[in-house]
């Protein structure tokens, strides 16, 4: 019987598939004349098709996973409505804090020679409604589901055999490589391994995909009240005319000061987000144990098995409802204490990550992708330099 490869060699073989699929496609729009109308459906065929059909499939077949397998693997897991508020607050100041960490790196980019403005087109004089609507469509709806997918969702999951720390910065590294831009590359692996680390403290993948498309949207929308004055669509020139005019000094402080302060903002949202998110998992789980355990008792007492009554009332049988033990052993404040063991299957945090580590030759491919995306990556800042 042949043996199955590992869930890390499986993962770094579809992406870098997914990797030369994107580089072939960029070639192919930067060689080929392209309108606008194959603009479209190359950026359609590059989301839906290279970022999420194609990990979905080769994972599914790969890994021999049914369809809801897949994305239960990929951490697909409902919010409530106060997480999605909270998240959305949270996609506001990664947005500021991404025009922070842009600005930083491109300072040092331009100061090689690098012309910013290469492989922009041109700005164009009006921006219609009709087309501010498609724009979310293909540059903030399609990459915060897709390119979450691939990310947080196909690496995430697979690289489950390295820690938490190197799977945060490795996943958010890849994410910036992904982008084959000079440019997008310091900020998006930033963004990235936030984004990373959101869905580890969360357990759910639908937060990273909020604050991405909150990332994009944002961008988009000024520049759509800029053209249309609309509310806000001054921001970028007031902040440029700022930035600008301003005693450098004075400038460098107030940046570091509003820094300091979205990330305090930051971290305290992210910690409500966990309460609402993990934290409630947890205590929904442990207060199904404990109902669970004093129903069993229950039974017990009639002589009778709760499981047996449920299948002949025609209710379903829950076998993933974690098992509770009762501690005998009486606490200072006088209570009897409980302990909850809890099976976290396919959870993030479980015990799957006390496994073997990646062999040389399984890495093998994750570093021939990296190499890949860090020469192309680097080719961009030369071509923008000459």
């Amino acid at each position: 019987m042949k043996k199955k490869n590992s869930l890390f060699f499986d993962t770094s073989l579809i992406y870098l598939f997914v990797v030369l699929l994107l580089i072939g496609v960029r070639v192919f729009s930067y060689y080929v004349k392209t309108n606008a109308i194959t603009s479209v459906l190359l950026n359609l065929i590059v989301q839906i098709g290279v970022m999420f059909f194609i990990p979905f499939l080769l994972y599914k077949l790969l890994r021999n996973k049914k369809s809801k397998q897949v994305f239960q693997d990929f951490n697909f897991k409902k919010i409530n409505l106060k997480a999605v508020l909270i998240t959305i607050l949270i996609g506001i100041i990664v947005y500021l804090l991404n025009i922070a960490v842009a600005s930083f790196f491109n300072i040092f980019i331009t100061a090689t020679g690098y012309d910013p403005s290469f492989g922009m087109s041109s700005a164009s004089s009006s921006y219609s409604t009709i087309q501010f609507i498609f724009d979310i469509l293909l540059s903030a709806v399609l990459p915060g589901i897709c390119e979450e997918f691939c990310h947080r969702g196909l690496l995430l999951n697979g690289f489950k055999q390295l820690d938490i720390k190197k799977t945060v910065i490795l996943v958010g590294f890849l994410f910036g490589l992904i982008h084959l831009n000079i440019q997008q590359v310091f900020y998006a692996s930033v963004i990235g391994m936030f984004l990373t680390f959101l869905v580890y403290v969360t357990g759910s993948i639908i937060p990273s995909m909020i604050v991405h498309f909150m990332n994009n949207f944002i961008g988009l929308y000024l520049t759509f009240a800029q053209y249309n004055n609309l509310p806000f669509g001054n921001f970028s020139n007031n902040l440029t005319r700022i930035l600008v005019g301003s005693d450098p000094v004075v400038v460098f402080i107030a940046i570091l000061f509003v820094i300091g302060l979205l990330l305090g903002l930051l971290a305290y949202l992210v910690f409500v987000l966990m309460k609402n998110t993990r934290v409630k998992q947890f205590e929904d789980l442990a207060k199904k144990a404990i109902d669970k355990k004093q129903r069993e008792e229950l039974f017990k007492d009639f002589n009778l098995d709760a499981n047996v009554i449920d299948a002949e009332n025609g209710k379903e049988i829950d076998d993933n409802v974690p098992e509770i033990i009762f501690d005998n052993e009486i606490r200072p404040n006088g209570k009897r204490g409980i302990i909850v063991d809890i099976n976290f299957t396919n959870n993030l945090l479980a015990g799957e990550y006390f496994i073997k580590k990646p062999t040389l030759k399984e890495k093998s491919i994750l570093y021939a992708t990296i190499f890949i995306g860090v020469t192309v990556t680097l080719f961009t800042l030369i071509w923008g330099i000459i």
